[in-house]
């Protein structure tokens, strides 16, 4: 749709808006905001294609499987800093991207911040990428020595975090990065379930001893972060109502109240707050997601059809290509779908935990930013007169 509306204003020669969010009425119109879209949309199609694809998954685990376990303690622990490190830059490369893009596209810096966010995703991608394999290694080995590592490493962060000063606003930074830890830790399980699902010979009591390796990581993952909160706010004396406060903060992200006048885009706001890396982790996704599928074509053969994606694997080991990607719209289409519903539900549970006025509920709490206020001459002058 994008190169559509790209395509029409050249063929009209119709300059861009100087207004980024001014809105074309009287047909279709290009925003700069799109070009933003497209932007991503390329960096994503040249990572997985051109960095990630090259790659191969089994050497990069059979690699990691014969390392050392001290030389894998090393790794993880690179892998988790360096990971928590490029989510900080990155969302500041995506900001200077965007406005770049809707203030200036025409200026040079436009390219310098696309190699910059380019070289980003790339280094980023790479990182999870080994944190996928390292984490596939330690669920699928048969000694639990790795596991117990990766395990030890969760209660070893409590020992370097407890036992410091903390305030409210680093609560929250503590709290948001753990969001993003669960959430790529059930990611990166998911992807390796579905990459040992279609690999076949995988039986009913395989599915249920993975399913007990992941419920003993994701655990111990909840486990470490609840005595990790429990003795912060005990240590520090900070209420637990402290995180009602932060889900007014993120409500008023995922609202976009709170952000208006703001040249960001204000989707943009919630991934920032929580300092989730989307663009790498999509990247990721879908090199694991082509390996799971190439899998399951070449072992359609075996008779191994026992998984969710059987009639579509059919479809495509049969030559019926057109059929498979008709199916593969439709399940994408349902994606969508839900999508949209769990987007609309967020925000009706944001609204809901905001209140009627929710300016007013964001003040109350103290949570907004207010802008610094300037005192007149006279009272500078006065001021300088006491001193």
């Amino acid at each position: 749709v994008c190169l559509a509306c790209t395509i029409y204003k050249m063929i009209q020669k119709k300059k861009w808006k100087l207004n980024p969010d001014e809105a074309d009425v009287h047909g279709i119109g290009f925003h700069r905001r799109h070009l933003y879209a497209i932007l991503q949309s390329l960096l994503i199609w040249l990572v997985y294609s051109q960095i990630l694809c090259p790659i191969s998954i089994g050497k990069l685990y059979h690699w990691i499987r014969g390392q050392a376990m001290l030389k894998l303690y090393v790794l993880i622990a690179i892998v988790e800093v360096f990971d928590r490190l490029l989510c900080s830059f990155g969302q500041d490369a995506w900001d200077s991207l965007y406005w770049n893009t809707t203030r200036r596209p025409r200026h040079p810096r436009l390219f310098v911040s696309i190699i910059v966010v380019g070289v980003y995703v790339i280094i980023h991608s790479l990182f999870l990428f080994v944190h996928v394999a390292t984490l596939s290694v330690a669920v699928n080995s048969a000694d639990n020595a790795l596991l117990t590592l990766l395990i030890s490493g969760n209660f070893a962060e409590i020992k370097s975090t407890v036992f410091k000063k903390y305030n409210k606003q680093n609560l929250f930074k503590i709290t948001t990065s753990d969001i993003c830890e669960r959430f790529k830790l059930a990611l990166f399980l998911l992807l390796i379930l579905f990459l040992n699902r279609f690999q076949g010979e995988m039986t009913s009591s395989m599915v249920n001893d993975y399913y007990f390796m992941c419920a003993i990581v994701f655990g111990a993952e909840l486990v470490s972060d609840w005595i990790k909160h429990s003795f912060i706010t005990k240590f520090n004396f900070i209420k637990s109502t402290a995180y009602f406060d932060y889900a007014l903060v993120l409500s008023g992200d995922v609202t976009g109240i709170g952000h208006e006048g703001l040249s960001l885009d204000y989707t943009h706001a919630a991934v920032k707050r929580l300092g989730l890396a989307q663009i790498p982790l999509v990247c990721v996704t879908a090199r694991y997601l082509h390996e799971a599928v190439r899998f399951a074509i070449a072992f359609k053969g075996n008779g191994d059809v026992d998984h969710p994606f059987a009639a579509l694997v059919d479809l495509m080991a049969d030559g019926s290509k057109w059929k498979f990607y008709i199916g593969l719209l439709k399940c994408m289409g349902v994606l969508v779908v839900f999508k949209v519903f769990l987007g609309i539900c967020i925000r009706a549970v944001a609204r809901r935990n905001l209140g009627g006025d929710s300016r007013v509920a964001l003040k109350d709490k103290g949570l907004t930013s207010k802008a610094p206020k300037v005192k007149d001459n006279k009272e500078t002058t006065e001021t300088k007169k006491k001193q």
